[in-house]
């Protein structure tokens, strides 16, 4: 919003900032709550995160069964932030062997894309038993939307997930609602390797350089272990709250497609 010489007001259009932290579960609740605690740091409200839960991560712990992982999940829920399903167990059962699985399943998501290789039966199976964890632990919210791990989806899986009737299905292309992709631009790191980690710190410093558009900012537990990662996470942080406002994801489809597909955001300009 900027003010004339009159005094007068004026509505500017200012890009989201779409803050998520994945892979929530028992088994990353000590770096997850890290991950949360430096958004909101930064200056991202717990209202403006959208927090990806694994209901069976690895098969070794369900969220019902801990009661640790329960209670901070509700809280935050009761604070405001999105709660979204996020696979079932989160690990991509077999192997795959050609150049275009090698790359993306064991390459880029390193034997992490739990749908990648499903069939249509394999994927109903998944969602129905992760929304049964979820609902037996009382997070009922989180059942209405998709994030499937490392964001990949065999072409079955995706017909099956985009027919589910979901609010929406985040891929990574965007996040899929109402037919199209929103919020195409994505910024993540890699923090597995210090390699890795660099390599990806660098690259978010380029695209927190570009100008400002709907970008989506995803925050993984394995980040929390890395400086490198965490200073660089930090600094886009900084960078792309200065231009744009940060919304969960529900609040951003709602204004989006409330305003005849532009987000308009009132600030004041410095």
């Amino acid at each position: 919003m900027n003010q004339g010489n009159n005094g007068a007001t004026t509505t500017r259009t200012r890009p989201a900032l779409l803050v998520s932290v994945h892979d929530v579960s028992p088994l990353t609740l000590q770096q997850s709550r890290r991950a949360v605690d430096l958004a909101i740091s930064a200056g991202v409200p717990v209202s403006a995160l959208t927090i990806l839960i694994i209901p069976h991560h690895e098969e070794r712990t369900a969220i019902d069964e801990d009661a640790g992982t329960r209670d901070w999940l509700t809280k935050l829920a009761s604070d405001g932030a999105d709660l979204v399903m996020h696979g079932y167990t989160h690990r991509m059962s077999g192997r795959c062997y050609s150049p275009r699985g090698l790359f993306w399943a064991h390459g880029f998501a390193r034997g992490q894309g739990e749908l990648y290789r499903s069939d249509a039966s394999d994927t109903k199976m998944r969602l129905d038993r992760g929304r049964a964890i979820l609902r037996r632990a009382g997070l009922e919210a989180a059942t209405t939307s998709f994030v499937p791990p490392a964001w990949l989806l065999s072409r079955q899986a995706r017909d099956v997930v985009r027919g589910e009737g979901l609010d929406f299905c985040e891929e990574l292309g965007g996040i899929f609602a109402n037919g199209e992709l929103h919020a195409r631009r994505l910024v993540g790191w890699g923090s597995l390797t210090a390699v890795e980690a660099r390599a990806t710190s660098w690259w978010a410093a380029v695209q927190r350089g570009r100008s400002a558009k709907d970008t989506r900012l995803a925050i993984h537990p394995a980040d929390m272990t890395r400086p490198v990662s965490v200073a660089s996470i930090r600094a886009c942080l900084a960078s792309l709250l200065s231009r744009c406002t940060p919304l969960g994801y529900q609040a951003y489809l709602a204004h989006y497609f409330g305003n005849g597909g532009t987000l308009f955001c009132q600030f004041k300009s410095i």
